[in-house]
């Protein structure tokens, strides 16, 4: 099949980037440095705005559940426009409640996320309450049967407000001197899919400065307790049913997906299987991204380590796949049953945000839903070749 003039030249800016790594990495450092947790990405949703508002080529809506929006202005709105999806929360806590207790504070909190409760007793905690940071320590967890909810009793040297958003006590964002590549973070899941969405919106007008795509980030809350986010901005009426979701995430790194290889196209997570055509045309985009650009790495695996809201927008009848980062410490839990950072790899965060890209420059050869592919029309070809011997073969 021939390809038109526009899309052999669009094909040809794969190799010239217009993302820079010292850009991503900018971007990502002011992104994992804040703090989050279910029901409270008040300074996740604060960014994105001050983001936006400063770009004036963008414009960021909040809809009535606190997800937000950022997309282009002077583009005309798509009936199927590419929706990159990432949510603003990583397992954290809620202070309930704080008395005095001794020489300290006595205070009992909801942990909602999934982190072992086995794992919590002993671990440092940072509260964020009214611009303060206060220190705590886990005394105890406790797990509620059959919820993503974890009661903890803490003790703190100083007065804890009821309603303080906490993280575990580590470091916000670190790039390890020893290992340029290696960033740590205390919430790389799923900020780091927030920090690729933002680079590829920062540089959109060089990308595609014709404004032909209708490219948006969707930013979604408390996904770490049942995609509560995502599935009502699905349900409301405000994303289109003939979007495209892409769902960016940071997922167990396994050994057949190791960090330091490439950015993943996500075939699947626990829970399903992303739209086959989707999937094969993000592959399509990586090879040839691979082709032309020397050094990009690129993987194709099943993450079923945990289900992402690729299968909830699905679930609900929209167009769905997914890439990922292969992330260490997933969820803050080191291989020793232990907290710690969790980490991934510049190079793969770099490799993800120039996939989008190649993606927006290749946005023609996205195929429609329901249609045949160029897999099917190939399969058709080799068959018919062969269909005379069906006839020739002997069969009982």
């Amino acid at each position: 099949m021939s390809r038109s003039p526009r899309l052999r030249r669009a094909t040809r800016r794969i190799s010239r980037s217009c993302v820079s790594e010292a850009r991503v990495l900018a971007l990502a450092a002011r992104t994992l440095a804040l703090p989050t947790a279910p029901f409270l990405e008040g300074a996740v949703i604060a960014w994105l705005l001050e983001f936006a508002a400063a770009r004036p080529h963008l414009r960021a809506r909040v809809d009535a559940d606190g997800n937000v929006e950022i997309g282009r202005r002077g583009v005309r709105p798509s009936a199927a426009p590419l929706v990159l999806s990432a949510h603003m929360d990583h397992p954290g806590l809620h202070a309930l409640s704080c008395r005095r207790a001794g020489r300290g504070f006595r205070v009992t909190a909801r942990f909602l996320g999934g982190v072992p409760a086995a794992a919590m007793p002993g671990a440092g905690v940072r509260l964020f309450a009214r611009g303060v940071e206060r220190r705590a320590r886990v005394i105890s967890a406790r797990r509620r049967a059959a919820t993503s909810e974890t009661r903890l009793v803490l003790h703190a040297d100083a007065s804890i407000p009821t309603g303080a958003l906490g993280t575990f006590d580590l470091p916000a964002f670190v790039r390890d001197r020893r290992d340029p590549d290696l960033l740590q973070g205390r919430a790389c899941d799923d900020l780091a899919g927030v920090a690729a969405a933002l680079a590829l919106l920062d540089a959109i007008e060089r990308i595609d400065p014709g404004g032909r795509v209708d490219v948006r980030g969707l930013f979604t809350r408390a996904e770490e307790v049942g995609f509560v986010g995502a599935l009502a901005h699905a349900r409301s009426g405000r994303l289109p049913r003939g979007a495209c979701v892409i769902s960016l995430e940071a997922s167990r790194a396994f050994p057949h997906a190791p960090q330091g290889a490439g950015p993943i196209v996500r075939v699947g997570d626990r829970s399903s299987i992303f739209d086959d055509g989707l999937t094969r045309w993000m592959v399509r985009v990586a090879e040839g991204l691979a082709a032309r650009r020397g050094g990009f790495r690129w993987q194709r695996r099943l993450m079923d380590g945990g289900t992402c809201e690729a299968t909830a927008y699905q679930q609900l009848g929209f167009r769905s796949a997914a890439l990922c980062l292969a992330l260490g410490n997933y969820h803050n839990l080191t291989p020793r049953g232990r907290i710690g950072a969790e980490s991934i790899r510049l190079s793969d965060l770099v490799g993800l945000v120039r996939l989008l890209e190649a993606l927006v420059l290749r946005h023609a050869e996205r195929p429609a839903a329901g249609g045949r592919g160029a897999l099917a029309a190939a399969l058709l070809r080799r068959a018919a070749r062969r269909r005379r011997e069906l006839a020739r073969a002997p069969f009982p």
